[in-house]
């Protein structure tokens, strides 16, 4: 094969130059191309966040409290991650906000409360005698009070008011003690002394029912007589205290003080008890 001429290499050169710029495309999408390089542009931009992204997510923790980026990262952006820190940015600075109004509304409170204590501060100063004067005073109304309540209370303990009683109580040997002692000196105390087993302990039981039940003032007991250790021959007994725990009336075997050929009724046994005093 022949070397090529200088015409030749020149017609090669110009079809190559002019291979290299044939376009591939339609002629009508050369606005979609046009598109396209705006749509390679944001994606720069995008590439960058991504980027700045990837910094903070690879930021080591530390004690301080987190910060939100600076505000050129989320600029011109209502969406997506950038929307999202601008929402936060704004709560942050609005609560930044309403806590420096507070801060400052309480400002005048404090010194208010400052100006209130110096005042009175200053109003103390060299009052301690008026102070002391006051205090005395107090002191004296309040120890007239208490001896006053202290008259009172003794009034009370020597003029007690009179118990009621109305009903038979059973007692035991420290029942028993009790109940003739820890009276007032002007409580009569009647001991009935009975035997569970004796007919006539029945029949004394309820003669003095009523009685008891009508002089509400004077304490009725019953006690069974092996507790207090009582000769049982001298049962049924009754036997009347008073002056808390002198014995001034002793009925023993209280049939015997039935007047002969009478009737055994309420009125018998009452009769019996006031000739000895009990009522």
């Amino acid at each position: 094969m022949s070397a090529s001429t200088a015409a030749q290499e020149e017609f090669n050169r110009i079809v190559a130059n002019n291979s290299s710029h044939t376009s591939t495309c339609h002629p009508a999408d050369a606005q979609d191309y046009r598109h396209d390089e705006k749509i390679e542009e944001l994606d720069e931009d995008t590439k960058l966040l991504e980027k700045m992204i990837d910094s903070n997510m690879r930021m080591k923790p530390s004690n301080r409290r987190p910060c939100l980026p600076h505000h050129d990262f989320d600029r011109g952006r209502t969406t997506g991650v950038k929307g999202v820190i601008a929402d936060a940015r704004s709560y942050e600075e609005a609560r930044k906000n309403v806590n420096l109004r507070m801060a400052r509304s309480a400002r005048p409170s404090l010194d208010k409360r400052a100006s209130v204590c110096s005042f009175l501060k200053e109003a103390g100063e060299g009052s301690d005698t008026e102070d002391e004067n006051f205090i005395e005073s107090w002191r004296q109304q309040r120890r007239l009070e208490l001896q006053e309540m202290g008259h009172d209370v003794r009034n009370r303990r020597t003029t007690p008011s009179v118990r009621r009683y109305g009903r038979f109580d059973d007692v035991d040997a420290l029942g028993y003690l009790d109940a003739i002692e820890k009276v007032t000196p002007e409580t009569i105390v009647v001991v009935f002394v009975y035997d569970p087993n004796c007919a006539v302990t029945k029949a004394i039981t309820d003669a003095l029912a009523p009685i008891v039940s009508m002089h509400p003032a004077i304490h009725f007991v019953r006690v069974h007589y092996a507790d207090i250790e009582f000769d049982i021959a001298g049962v049924p007994a009754i036997l009347a205290y008073k002056e808390q725990g002198k014995l001034f009336a002793n009925l023993t075997y209280v049939i015997d003080h039935i007047p002969t050929n009478a009737f055994f009724n309420t009125r018998t046994l009452e009769n019996i008890l006031r000739k000895n005093g009990i009522l």
